[in-house]
């Protein structure tokens, strides 16, 4: 780890926190968090692989959906993945 360039260890690193956290904001938005640079069939790559996508589609508005404060919207369950 030494000899590795501090960015190179960064690009390797993510972060899980104990409590989920979702913002005010659309499904997309909130998935886009992380990457801002996502397109649309990569977001739903991404929500597939996380078993979520099927879920997210049978909201009001799919990934559209506002969630509400601290995801208001959604199961304890759906809130984690």
């Amino acid at each position: 780890l030494r000899r590795l360039p501090t960015s190179q260890i960064r690009a390797a690193m993510g972060f899980v926190f104990q409590e989920t956290f979702l913002f005010n904001m659309s499904v997309k938005d909130n998935i886009r968090f992380g990457d801002t640079s996502l397109t649309d069939q990569q977001l739903v790559e991404a929500a597939k692989k996380a078993d979520c996508d099927s879920f997210i589609r049978e909201l009001e508005h799919g990934y559209d959906t506002i969630l509400g404060e601290r995801g208001l919207k959604l199961s304890g369950g759906q809130k984690q993945k």
